[in-house]
Order: structure tokens, then C-alpha cells, then sequence
């Protein structure tokens, strides 16, 4: 469908800026073409993540990949960084349940880290102990 894009020497010219990792450039010089083909969304897509623009570039790789579905190089990138996106919020949103007062969690009141405090302070006094001190008297 659109295999006579692939053939194009600007987009021959901007494959070698993005695997030179000249993303800026190759994205600035994506903005000039006007053959709006599922390569020229993949590659603008592509660029336009790595320099930071995600909702842009995931909208382009997006539309790459619904352009050529069967496109397995289209499909790769966009669910490399569907996966790499989902793995963020996964560990954001761990990373933050620690941080919140989580009432099943938690086995003290006050709702912030003290239970992760109460158990490094117990193993410091345990590691104190075992050099012949005492580091908490109450443990």
C-alpha cells in the first residue's frame, strides 16, 4: 500500500539522523516532508519520542501502525513503548502506594513510612546486637 515510501530518500536521509541519534534534527526535517505516509509517521513518531514530545510521538506511532497493520516494525515500537509506559505508571503508582496512608498496609496509625522505619531500625539494632551492643533496648 504504501511500499514506495520506504524507497524515499528523505526518509532514507532521516532513518541515518535517528540511528545517529540526531532526533532533533530528524524531527525538524520530518516537519518539511509532505508525503504524510505511514513512514513518515513512524520516523516523526519515533524522533518526536526521543525528544521528549510522548503524546505526539505515540499519536504518530500509533497512526503508522493503523496505516500498515502488518507492518511488525510499526507494531514493535508503538507496543515497546505502550509496555515501557504502562511499566512506569505500574512502578510510579507502587512507588507512591508506599508513600500514602494505606490503612490495610500499615501496621502503626500514623499513616506514613514509620512501619518502613520500625523495621530498619529493628534490623540495624539486630546487626548492632550481634557486634555486642544495643542499639534499642526494647527489641
Amino acid at each position: 500500500m504504501y511500499s514506495n515510501a520506504y524507497n524515499n530518500d528523505y526518509f532514507m536521509k532521516a532513518r541515518r539522523l535517528i540511528e545517529n541519534k540526531d532526533f532533533k534534527k530528524a524531527y525538524n526535517f520530518l516537519q518539511g516532508i509532505n508525503d504524510r505516509s505511514s513512514e513518515w509517521y513512524y520516523l516523526t513518531g519515533l524522533s518526536a519520542m526521543n525528544i521528549g514530545y510522548y503524546e505526539e510521538g505515540e499519536d504518530y506511532l500509533k497512526r503508522a501502525k493503523f496505516m500498515e497493520p502488518n507492518n511488525k516494525e510499526y507494531a514493535y515500537a508503538y507496543n515497546r513503548y505502550n509496555n515501557y509506559r504502562n511499566n512506569y505508571d505500574r512502578r510510579s503508582y507502587d512507588y507512591n502506594r508506599n508513600r500514602r496512608y494505606d490503612s490495610n498496609g500499615c501496621c502503626c496509625c500514623c499513616g506514613d513510612d514509620c512501619c518502613s522505619d520500625l523495621c530498619t531500625l529493628y534490623i540495624c539494632d539486630s546487626c548492632c546486637e550481634c557486634c555486642g551492643g544495643d542499639l534499642c533496648t526494647c527489641f
